[in-house]
């Protein structure tokens, strides 16, 4: 979840407001879907009302996570060591922070927190690219387009092969490497209207995948909503290309924009982990006249204000811890 920098290194900030609503839409995926057991949907739900709703924006929801990752691999992830630093100790703050929320609240140890990166499977992914991402890179750079093509296709091939065949899987960490080869490839490979196309075509895949929706109710099968829109699915991944391909060319620099943006690894450190999921769950409660959907986002946001500001006093209580951490690194 890096920084965007463009234009001699300001930072374009369509791509960070389209980074905060990203996150916003995944928090507000995470709680709709544990909420109405929308992960998994069995066919004897067909029936149930409102469901087809609910599912349309459970998988709008899931192009938040790609969205992400295709923003690093779009502008490429430089190994930086105060920037390495910074993710490590925002996990083990928020892991510690866990811990003494379940201890002081529910009176357990959960020493599972203490394993923190593991808390999350995207800052376990991310962090590993972002430890290989000096050799990635330079794969990346030895590859003639035609041979990266062929790798990610090949990546694709196994990932999508990992959703009928459970002997061997590939997880999250293969997920977010073809996104990132994905990206870097449609960066350095595409022209303006190559990527214009590409704009299109995620519109064309976007209408797709609301007709797929259609024809699994219609057909009652189900159990083809979690290949449509499974992360290692590639028309989500060119379908969320597509949309930050078209916000990037809406060029702006704002500094509260931007400022908010900073803490949005924080937003789903906290809002994802056990204590936050327990305090923010209270958010989401009906009101009589208002549309679920409403209240879910508006109580979304909320919890995008409210961890931005945690994050915020976080970064004042341990100025001198970070300093001290990543003085005189990467000069």
């Amino acid at each position: 979840m890096n920084t965007v920098e463009v234009n001699l290194g300001k930072r374009n900030s369509s791509i960070e407001l389209l980074r905060i609503v990203a996150m916003v839409t995944i928090v507000y995926f995470h709680f709709h879907a544990r909420d109405f057991s929308l992960y998994v949907l069995g066919n004897e739900r067909i029936q149930e009302k409102g469901l087809f709703l609910h599912t349309v924006l459970h998988h709008l929801g899931m192009l938040g996570v790609p969205c992400f990752m295709f923003v690093s691999g779009y502008y490429g992830i430089k190994f930086r060591e105060n920037r390495f630093v910074d993710i490590t100790f925002q996990c083990l703050f928020y892991a510690l922070l866990t811990f003494a929320g379940c201890y002081a609240f529910c009176g357990y140890r959960n020493i599972q927190q203490l394993f923190f990166f593991n808390n999350w499977w995207f800052v376990l992914a991310y962090v590993v690219i972002y430890m290989l991402s000096s050799g990635l890179n330079y794969i990346i750079e030895i590859l003639s387009a035609k041979k990266m093509l062929i790798m990610i296709i090949l990546f694709y091939f196994m990932m999508m092969g990992s959703m009928f065949n459970k002997a061997a899987t590939t997880n999250g960490l293969m997920t977010l490497l073809a996104i990132y080869f994905m990206a870097r490839w449609i960066k350095i490979y595409f022209n303006e209207r190559q990527k214009t196309y590409l704009i299109f075509i995620a519109i064309g895949l976007l209408i797709m995948k609301f007709l797929g929706i259609v024809v699994a109710f219609k057909t009652t099968h189900l159990g083809l909503l979690p290949y449509l829109s499974s992360y290692d699915n590639p028309m989500n991944i060119v379908c969320v290309g597509g949309m930050i391909i078209a916000v990037e060319r809406f060029y702006f620099s704002s500094r509260i924009i931007n400022y908010f943006a900073n803490s949005t690894l924080a937003v789903y450190l906290l809002s994802e982990s056990q204590i936050g999921q327990m305090i923010f769950k209270k958010l989401f409660v009906p009101y009589e006249g208002v549309h679920y959907s409403i209240v879910y986002f508006a109580a979304s946001l909320i919890i995008y204000i409210i961890c931005v500001g945690v994050d915020k006093i976080r970064i004042l209580l341990t100025a001198n811890i970070m300093y001290k951490l990543t003085i005189n690194k990467d000069k």
